[in-house]
Order: structure tokens, then sequence, then C-alpha cells
């Protein structure tokens, strides 16, 4: 069947209204169109390791006498650098994700920013200075961020409908999976008593970035990006065999076909028109006020210091071996891990925003309590506070899991409108960046002179 060229407008709430399509099949997996598609699902879905990866490592090296001795016993300031280096990275990628996805399609953006990641990886790990290593941390920030950018947006186009939102969100789930992996080698490796216990885990960083620039060519590319560029035949064809076993009358495959033939004329609209314009109105304005928050909230809300500094944390309460620190590392990742899994399914059947209100309580409230208990075991040496402290460790990547991983992704998503969407994505990923970047170079400069 030949659909036109233009096709009436479409609210992105109009495929949820009429679920009652896409509610007449079985269990996916029994389902070999759809099998298969959410095998493949699986590449781009790694695209968050790398960050959750990042984080998990420059906390648990800084553990290591070997990578202590390596860059001269950083302190203050260059530690700052060593690890915000990873976020300056993120701020130049930015300007490169629309650019990248737009002309080259979702795929070549994702294997393009694979391939980075893998060269900065390859940087990091035979780094034999400390102006080498934040080389490697750039392109490692500027590579993340491009995959981490794309890879829920190529997801989210790919999916069947139904699976769309908690899809999505399962595709955050895997910064806390980097995180695991980063803090379990690097608890196997510790000790080594050579550079190769830091060197060892680096290298699993490139890992996923191996994995996705082998496996995009096997993934289909994203309808969406198809129609853009005239190719409505080839974007049918994707529809059709994955959502429907190759039946192009399915109507699922019609709605979504007209659905995004619709989405892209908006689309086109929104390139002409400039960056000014998202702040015309009071409700572009209060969106980006969102994009802005939220990309700020993403990093300055405690995760940064318990990611990246846990080790200088743990410190402060007299937990002081490696054994101990790269233990608890692992073990309150693997925690988080669990709690991003389970938390990605509550989005579609709760909602977005009831769960960052809790989420968002709940982690003021926990840190407040983290930073009484350092305060109490400070001044009188109590083993309690400091057991306790460690404990509300834990504690915090629940609540935060309950949140930031699934429902704020979706969230900045869905307020935007279709002529706002890639503008107001990029504002988001750019505060983050310089956010992160901030937040990683002062943290170290406030816990160094000031402690808790």
């Amino acid at each position: 069947m030949l659909f036109p060229t233009k096709a009436p407008r479409v609210d992105r709430d109009v495929l949820a209204s009429n679920s009652h399509l896409t509610n007449k099949r079985g269990p996916w997996w029994h389902d070999r169109g759809l099998l298969k598609l959410n095998l493949l699902i699986m590449i781009p879905l790694m695209s968050e390791y790398v960050q959750g990866y990042d984080a998990s490592l420059i906390n648990n090296v800084q553990q290591l006498k070997s990578w202590q001795k390596e860059f001269h016993n950083p302190k203050g300031s260059l530690l700052g650098i060593l690890s915000a280096s990873y976020w300056v990275g993120n701020v130049l990628g930015v300007f490169f994700i629309t650019p990248l996805s737009d002309r080259f399609g979702r795929r070549m953006a994702l294997f393009f920013g694979s391939v980075v990641v893998i060269l900065g990886t390859a940087l990091c790990t035979g780094a034999i200075n400390a102006g080498m290593f934040i080389v490697g941390r750039l392109l490692l920030g500027f590579g993340g961020v491009v995959v981490g950018a794309i890879g829920p947006v190529l997801v989210a186009e790919l999916a069947y409908p139904d699976h769309r939102a908690t899809a999505t969100a399962l595709s955050n789930t895997q910064y806390s999976m980097g995180s695991i992996i980063a803090a379990w080698v690097t608890f196997g490796t510790f000790r080594l008593n050579s550079t190769w216990s830091w060197r060892i885990p680096s290298i699993f960083q490139a890992l996923p970035s191996v994995g996705q620039a082998i496996g995009i060519f096997f993934l289909p590319e994203s309808p969406r990006w198809l129609v853009s560029k005239g190719r409505e035949d080839a974007a049918l064809d994707v529809l059709s065999k994955y959502h429907a076993n190759g039946d192009r009358e399915d109507e699922v495959v019609q709605f979504e076909y007209r659905e995004i033939v619709g989405t892209i004329e908006l689309e086109i609209s929104a390139k002409q028109s400039r960056w000014s314009e998202i702040w015309k109105g009071k409700g572009n304005q209060w969106r980006m006020f969102i994009m802005i928050f939220f990309g700020i909230c993403k990093q300055w809300s405690g995760n940064g210091v318990v990611s990246y500094y846990l080790h200088t944390m743990l410190d402060d309460v007299v937990i002081t071996t490696t054994l101990q620190q790269t233990l608890i590392t692992a073990t309150s990742q693997m925690f988080s891990f669990a709690c991003s899994v389970g938390f990605a399914f509550l989005p579609a059947r709760v909602g977005r925003r009831p769960l960052l209100l809790w989420s968002m309580g709940l982690m003021w409230l926990v840190f407040t309590i983290i930073t009484i208990l350092t305060g109490v075991f400070t001044h009188t040496g109590s083993k309690s506070a400091s057991y306790a402290s460690v404990s509300f460790i834990y504690l915090y990547s629940g609540v935060h899991n309950l949140g930031w991983t699934g429902a704020m992704m979706l969230y900045v998503v869905e307020i935007l409108p279709y002529t706002l969407r890639a503008k107001g994505i990029s504002l988001f990923w750019l505060v983050t960046g310089l956010a992160g970047a901030f937040n990683t170079y002062v943290n170290p400069l406030g816990l160094a002179r000031f402690g808790w």
C-alpha cells in the first residue's frame, strides 16, 4: 500500500489513545519479529554503560596505590581536572549529536561515538602521565555523550509502541550495569602489584563500545530518520518486518507510518526556526526551565559525590583499606542496578512526575542524614555513626534510581513538542555536561578543605 507524502498532524498521545491496536498480540517472545527486534535493541541499549562505568572507575582507581603513584597522588585541583575532563568532553560532544544523527543516521552516529570511546579508552589505558590520561578522558566524554544521547533515541524509535516506555527506561539502567562491572573488575585487580591493577579496569570501559561498533551493522536504521531522508519505502519495510512480521497492511504499521510522516513535517518546520524561538511564550520558557533544572539536578543532587568521590567519603569515616572500599563500592553498585531495573517498570504504571517528586524529596532527606552521621563520627568517633553512614549511601542509590534512572529521561522527552525536541534535548545535555564538569572539579577541592 502506498501512503501519501503528507499526513495530517498527529499528537504524540494519539497512539496511546489507540492502544487497542497494539494489544492484540500475545507475549513478545512468542512473536518472531518482536523477539528479533528486542534482541537487536540490546545494542543501543548499552549506551549508558560508558557513563556509569566511568563514574565508578574514576572513584575506584583512586583507591589503588599504583594509580596514585603513577599520577603522583593527585589531590585538590589536579584530581578535579582528572575527573572533570570527562565532562568537558561531554560538553564538546553535545554540539555534534544533532548534526551526526541527522546527516548520517542514528546507526552511523552511534558507530562514530563508539569508535571515539574506544580511542579514549586506549589512551587512558596506556597513559604514562596525567596529560595523556586527561586527553583520553576528554575523548571518552566526547564519545560517551554521543552514544548516551543517541542510543535511547534509537531504542525509542525502533521499539514496538507498547514496549517504548519500558525499553527507554531500561536503557538508563545500563548506567548501573557499567558501574557494577567497573567496581568488580577493580575489586579483582587491586591486589596486582603493578599498573595493570588500574589499566585492566580501564580496558573494560570499551567493551560495550566494541560490541556496538560491530553490532550496529546488524541493527535496522530508525524509520523516523529514513522518512526524513525521503526513504519512505525503506521505513515501511523496517516497521513491517519487526512490528508485524512483514505485513505492510498491519493496522499498527500503518498507524505508526502515518504518525511518523506527520511528525517529520513538524520537525522540518522546526529546523527552519531559530534558537531564540525556544524562549517564546510562557509554555516554552517553562519547558526550557525544566531542561536546565533537570540538567543541573542530574549532577548536583549528591550523586556526583557518591559516584566520583565515594573513596574520599569513606576515608572521612575511617573506612580506609582498599579491600573494604572496593567491596563497598561493588556491592552498592549491585544494589543500585537492582533498584534501577525494578523501578524501570514504574513510569508506565505510576507516572513520571510522582516518581521524580518522591525521588528528589527522598534524596534530600537521605543525603542530609549522611552528612549528619559523618559529622557525628568526625566529632565523636562513633563507629555506629560510621557504619550507619555507609548504609545510607546504599539507600541513597535506591532513592536516586526511583526517579532519575527511567522517569527523568522519559519526562524530558515527552514534555517537549516535536518542534522543540531537538533543541530542548541539546540544551539539556549541554547543561548536564557543564554542571558535571563544575561538580567533579570543585567536589575534591571542597572535600579536601572542608571535609564532611
